[in-house]
């Protein structure tokens, strides 16, 4: 027996079906609209503000589909002096220009709502408001599992096979392994043509007390750490703004006392230890390699990255943003809210970032 919307819900529908549409200038909510540039600014403040991981990153509204990455890193040297003699002066951009494109993949974040939660919900005042950091917090946390797991930019993605979005985007670590591989530790490298990239098979890093470092091995993560950044040229290892992103299974309670209290159901089964772990970015009051150390939303097993946070970046294409939203009762009897927008995951410098992934204790068999 189908489930009947109740009048007050229907209420409520209608309420968020006319504020989307005044928001955007939109005559029918449920023919494809573009988002009016305040609201698809407002959209990416709510992810923010719901998932302040976000909020320590880029996201950046480009005008082209395929361009040249802005390099947002601070230029360490902008100081000049030029006399009469050599003008004109001569102003340096304060970003790091970088000879790297980037390109961005249309990107559905289409979700429904059975009409019981609407019921639910709709006895709230601010049922549009509720609704709408819903759908922000699920699109933020997507956009942060694509760009740790992304590999691929499928035509048609496969979420059984691929349940992290492995085939939705080319993620952040998947362009460090592109572009950069010798910013890479734990993978072969595989050479095309002129062109090396770390994409190759697994070669496990080990970590134990009796770790051989002549075989890559360490003694613990901090070694680790302190190798890969060793691995970066001068002018980027001295930059104080670094942070060693880890997975939960590299660190103990030492590292992260605050979260330390079980959760039920978790996105890693158990291992996480505060709803923050899951949806925020949790640091650590004690260093690795000397640096801060976090725990990021979705960061895959096995894994450590060093760069500035603000070295990654979403570029998403402006205007791109696509939305229709409208009741379906065929589809199990819920509200339908489809979404889609350009976009694609950038280090605005590869120089400030290494990684090193297939992490396991013990000593190399």
């Amino acid at each position: 027996m189908g489930y009947n919307l109740s009048d007050r819900g229907r209420r409520a529908l209608d309420g968020l079906f006319t504020a989307i549409a005044q928001a955007n200038g939109a005559r029918d909510v449920s023919r494809n609209f573009a988002l009016a540039p305040a609201s698809e600014q407002r959209l990416e403040d709510l992810q923010r503000e719901q998932v302040g991981f976000l909020d320590r990153i880029n996201v950046i509204g480009v005008r082209d589909i395929l361009g040249q990455v802005i390099g947002m890193g601070a230029n360490n040297m902008i100081a000049s002096r030029r006399s009469r003699a050599n003008l004109p002066r001569k102003p340096q951009y304060v970003g790091r220009l970088q000879d790297r494109q980037y390109q961005l993949y249309s990107t559905l974040f289409d979700t429904w709502l059975p009409w019981e939660i609407i019921d639910a919900w709709s006895k709230f005042p601010d049922f549009a408001q509720r609704y709408a950091r819903h759908v922000a917090t699920s699109v933020a946390l997507s956009r942060i599992t694509v760009g740790w797991h992304g590999i691929t930019a499928a035509a048609d993605t496969d979420p059984v096979a691929h349940p992290l979005g492995e085939d939705v985007n080319i993620g952040w670590l998947q362009k460090l392994r592109l572009e950069n591989s010798d910013h890479v530790m734990g993978r072969n490298i595989v050479t095309a043509g002129d062109i090396h990239t770390a994409t190759g098979t697994a070669k496990p890093i080990y970590i134990g007390p009796d770790a051989n470092e002549a075989q890559g091995d360490y003694k613990n993560v901090d070694a680790l750490a302190y190798d890969l950044i060793a691995g970066m040229p001068s002018w980027a290892r001295s930059s104080t703004d670094h942070v060693v992103v880890v997975s939960q299974d590299l660190v103990d309670e030492k590292y992260f006392p605050m979260i330390n209290r079980p959760l039920a159901d978790t996105m890693d089964g158990g291992k996480s230890t505060s709803d923050q772990a899951v949806s925020d970015i949790v640091m650590s009051a004690r260093q690795i390699g000397g640096r801060p150390a976090a725990i990021v939303p979705f960061f895959p097993e096995g894994t450590m990255l060093v760069t500035p946070l603000k070295n990654l970046s979403i570029y998403y294409q402006e205007s791109s943003r696509r939305r229709y939203i409208k009741d379906e009762p065929e589809n199990m009897a819920s509200l339908v809210d489809y979404n889609s927008v350009n976009e694609g995951y950038v280090f605005e410098d590869t120089d400030f970032a290494v990684m090193a992934e297939n992490i396991t204790f013990g000593d190399r068999p």
